[in-house]
């Protein structure tokens, strides 16, 4: 019999048994794991790599105790996280004076395979080495800040749309240069991190709110001490000053959006085109015109042809909602022939589902304004901001364009107890928005795009 293979059964199981010098750094007496081989050579070829990697650990284990350490911490971790994630659990049935209740009770997989590891580490290890360990595991050190993240998602988060659950990853994301492990998360870090922060006040403090929540999280799940401080309270917060006086998005006038209609039109991009001219006539969000399909957007209500918006609208006001189809956007876009959605594609960097239609579309807006020459506070959303203006300007209630834009209601009595305006007022709306919005675009003088073809 081959030197590290053991014949077990019909299989053979690869073994290793660890130096006594560093039983106590790697928490066991062996290594061991089944090639589920029957066959001799198979099983050596299989075993091979692994007893070469547990070698490399006794050798790391000798030369840095700390790193070998540091790295089974890590690599615990992450193993807790994805069972945990995957939920994959050992359960019994609870039994009250002989009876069965119907209630599981057990443990994960990945709670057994820690109190293993942990329990071996008492076994074999010093005591500092067992409390440098938890240490290491529970993230008091060491430990990545972003490595429970999804566990963190499944337990706070569990019937959330697509897109908070990706705010919700993006504010973890944005905050890891400044705190790499969960040993960094410090009042200190913290302010360095908001000092050096770009975006808006608001934008900054929604991002705090996730990451405060995670924070929550680890302490309860005991990855951060229970008596540590969360440092994303709101309450002790040094603001600078430029951002709490951060400018937001501008809006665009009527022969800006015109010029740069156009402008799309001259370089042949007639999904930009569409794009404009479906947030200029409705005030739809970018993400929100991506999701539009022929098949699933388009409804009749009370004799009035509607865009349906998907239900996973950024907002709760603009989720589900019903806008009118003016008459000169039935004109200019083939509404009938819109095209289902792209499903969302993995970003291989990121390891995220990514809606890239929406996302190149607004790059390529960004590529083009740019060109013609409008500043950074001018995006896509500054056409939603368009509309909106003339809403107001054609005299339409504030109640109403909220409705159709998808704004949040600004008092508590519409904003809790109004189940919203009818389509048939919704309709009238558009109406005065269109007459007003076709006096601008005659009112515009638009001199041809000038800009870059190629």
């Amino acid at each position: 019999m081959p030197k590290h293979l053991e014949k077990k059964g019909d299989t053979y199981h690869a073994i290793l048994v660890v130096p006594k010098d560093v039983r106590g750094i790697l928490g066991r007496s062996k290594f061991k794991r089944s090639t589920k081989c029957k066959s001799l050579k198979n099983a050596q070829i299989t075993a091979a790599p692994w007893v070469a990697e547990w070698w490399a650990q006794i050798q790391q284990a000798r030369e840095n105790p700390d790193a070998a350490l540091e790295r089974i911490a890590k690599l615990m971790a992450l193993k807790a996280d994805q069972e945990l994630d995957e939920d994959y659990h050992h359960y019994e049935y609870e039994y009250v004076e002989g009876k069965p209740t119907g209630r599981k009770v057990g443990h994960t997989d990945a709670e057994l395979t820690i109190d293993y590891y942990l329990d071996g580490l008492d076994q074999h290890a010093k005591p500092s080495e067992v409390e440098k360990m938890k240490k290491l595991y529970y993230g008091l050190e060491g430990i990545p800040l972003a490595l429970f993240v999804n566990s963190w998602l499944k337990d706070e988060y569990p019937t959330s749309k697509a897109r908070t659950l990706q705010e919700a990853r993006s504010a973890i994301d944005k905050v890891i240069e400044y705190f790499p492990t969960l040993h960094d998360l410090t009042i200190r870090n913290r302010q360095r991190w908001i000092k050096a922060e770009t975006r808006a006040k608001k934008t900054v403090q929604k991002h705090m709110g996730f990451v405060r929540s995670y924070y929550n999280w680890l302490k309860a799940n005991q990855h951060v001490g229970a008596s540590e401080v969360n440092p994303f309270h709101l309450d002790d917060i040094q603001w600078p000053k430029r951002l709490a006086e951060k400018q937001s998005y501008l809006p665009l006038s009527v022969s800006d959006v015109v010029r740069l209609r156009q402008a799309a039109q001259e370089i042949g991009d007639t999904v930009l085109e569409q794009y404009i001219d479906i947030a200029q006539w409705t005030g739809m969000r970018l993400a929100e015109i991506a999701q539009l399909s022929a098949q699933e957007s388009i409804v009749t209500v009370d004799g009035i042809e509607c865009l349906k918006v998907k239900e996973d609208a950024k907002t709760k006001a603009g989720s589900g909602r019903l806008v009118p189809i003016a008459n000169t956007l039935a004109t200019r876009v083939s509404l009938q022939q819109l095209p289902s959605p792209p499903a969302p594609k993995l970003n291989k960097k990121t390891n995220k589902l990514v809606a890239y239609e929406a996302q190149d579309v607004g790059k390529r807006f960004g590529r083009l304004k740019t060109k013609m020459g409008y500043g950074k506070l001018h995006v896509f959303h500054s056409i939603r901001k368009t509309a909106a203006t003339v809403f107001e300007q054609a005299g339409v209630p504030e109640g109403v364009t909220a409705d159709i834009i998808g704004h949040e209601k600004q008092t508590m009595t519409y904003g809790l107890y109004s189940g919203g305006t009818s389509v048939t007022q919704r309709q009238e709306a558009i109406v005065e928005f269109e007459k007003l919005m076709l006096r601008r675009e005659a009112e515009a003088n638009v001199l041809p795009f000038s800009g870059d073809k190629s």
